[in-house]
Formats: structure tokens, C-alpha cells, sequence
């Protein structure tokens, strides 16, 4: 495929240079389109999954439902974002939804070109590896967060995943309000604006006009774990019954048993 001809969410996605051109090809004439308002879902919580999601434009945050119908917020994806991998890899249904929390222009890749590309691409694979490997950890840092006041470090892991390398290059810039940071984190607009100021004076981030900049993104990550781990106190898990090495502790970011969302 001629490259001046490739799609327009192609420059902002992490994993198209590593695909060939006959995979480009493939993937370019079978990629869909698909529109979906402000507080919309982008897919059918219980359904097969029939694509790989990726948002163009706008913003998303994945919500889960517990058994006693509270609805959690634990990730969000922008511009250059993609989901969905773990499902389609199991041929499973869609167990979370993603609800537009900003107007969002969606590519959806097949189902069957996932799958190929999966099957014949290393470089591909790798990217998926390094993406389902950020949300393992995501997901960690979150259920060790229950520190009272971690407001910085629920901004700082929310910022710096919305910001990660796998979704495309966008000059540490983000387009994004306090407001929807909060829907994302679960916090006030207030505390959110106190959380940015804090991380501005310690020079991880510099706010700007509808947006705010990343300056030092290892600087961002290390509020997360500033509040996961007070004053270098450290926990210990039990880990699933007849493992091996049965307690580890809280400073790894990836303990046995847990599992990724796709």
C-alpha cells in the first residue's frame, strides 16, 4: 500500500510500522468506522467481540459493574489508544464497557485480521505484550493504592496511561480537562486541580490552555508508586495456594494470579 495513501489513525498507532506492507494492505481495506456520542458505550456489554478498537479522536474510560450494581472506573483511553486485545485472543464476550466520555471517532479492525496479524507478525505480538503488560500493571497499582489523599497518584497513573509510548507519538501533549480526568479517576474537579498543581510544582507536567503537557513522564510515575508505598513501607500477598514462593511482596508490579482485561 502506498504510504501517502495509509489511514489517517495510522500515524498515531504504536504497532503500524511494524507490519508489513502486504499486512498494511490487508488490515487498511478491512478496517471500519464508527461514530459514537458523549456518554455513549463504543461496544455491547455480553457480546462477542467482533473487533479491535482503536479511537481516533475523543476519549474513553472503561467501566466494570460489581455484583452489587456499583459501576467502577479503572482505565481510560485517547487518541491512538487500542482495545480489546484479550478478549478477541480468548473468542470471549465483552465482560467491561467503554463509555465515551468525550466524542469518539473509532477504527475497527476485524476480528479475523486481528487474529492473522497475530498469528504472523512478531513485531505485533510485541507490541500487544508491552500493552497487556501496562494494564497488568495498571491494574496493580490500583488495588494498591488505598492509601488515604492518594489523589496525585490516581492523576499521575491516569495521565501517564493516557500518555503511554504504545499510543503513538503526540509531543508529551495531552487534550484533556480536569473535568474528565476526574470522571477517569473518580475524583472532584477540585482535588483534581490540587492533584495537577502538585505534579506541576514537582515538574512532572505543565498545565496549558485545554490541555496539559508531559514533561517527565518517569517523574509522573513515580507518584504512583510515592503513594502506593509511603515512606518505602512495604505489603505482602499470599499468592495462589500451591505456587511456589508463597508471599511476595507489594513492590513487584506483577503478582501470580492476577489477570488483564483486553
Amino acid at each position: 500500500m502506498n504510504e501517502i495513501n495509509m489511514p489517517v489513525w495510522a500515524a498515531r498507532s504504536g504497532w503500524w510500522e511494524r507490519l508489513l506492507p502486504h499486512e498494511k494492505s490487508r488490515v487498511a481495506s478491512e478496517v471500519g468506522y464508527q461514530t459514537v456520542p458523549a456518554g455513549e458505550m463504543l461496544q455491547p456489554l455480553g457480546e462477542p467481540a467482533l473487533h479491535w478498537v482503536g479511537v481516533m479522536s475523543g476519549l474513553a474510560k472503561f467501566v466494570v459493574t460489581t455484583s452489587s450494581g456499583k459501576e467502577l472506573v479503572y482505565s481510560g483511553v485517547g487518541a491512538g489508544g487500542w482495545f480489546g486485545e484479550g478478549t478477541l485472543m480468548r473468542r470471549g464476550v465483552w465482560r467491561y464497557q467503554a463509555q465515551a466520555v468525550r466524542t469518539c471517532e473509532l477504527a475497527l479492525i476485524p476480528r479475523e485480521s486481528f487474529l492473522w496479524l497475530l498469528e504472523r507478525n512478531i513485531a505485533f505480538n510485541h507490541y500487544l505484550l508491552q500493552q497487556l503488560n501496562d494494564r497488568l500493571e495498571l491494574m496493580t497499582l490500583q488495588a494498591l493504592d488505598d492509601q488515604p489523599g492518594g489523589a496525585e497518584s490516581s492523576v499521575a497513573r491516569t495521565l501517564r496511561h493516557l500518555f503511554h509510548p504504545l499510543a503513538g507519538a503526540n509531543g508529551g501533549a495531552l487534550r484533556v480537562t480536569q473535568s474528565e480526568i476526574g470522571q477517569l479517576c473518580r475524583l472532584s474537579r477540585q482535588r483534581v486541580n490540587q492533584a495537577f498543581k502538585r505534579l506541576q510544582a514537582d515538574g512532572a507536567l505543565q498545565l496549558r490552555y485545554g490541555g496539559v503537557e508531559i514533561l517527565d513522564p518517569e517523574r509522573l510515575r513515580a507518584w504512583e508508586f510515592r503513594a502506593a508505598h509511603p515512606r518505602g513501607a512495604s505489603k505482602s500477598y499470599t499468592c495462589a495456594p500451591g505456587r511456589a514462593g508463597s508471599r511476595m511482596s507489594a513492590s513487584s508490579a506483577e503478582p501470580p494470579g492476577c489477570g488483564t482485561r483486553g
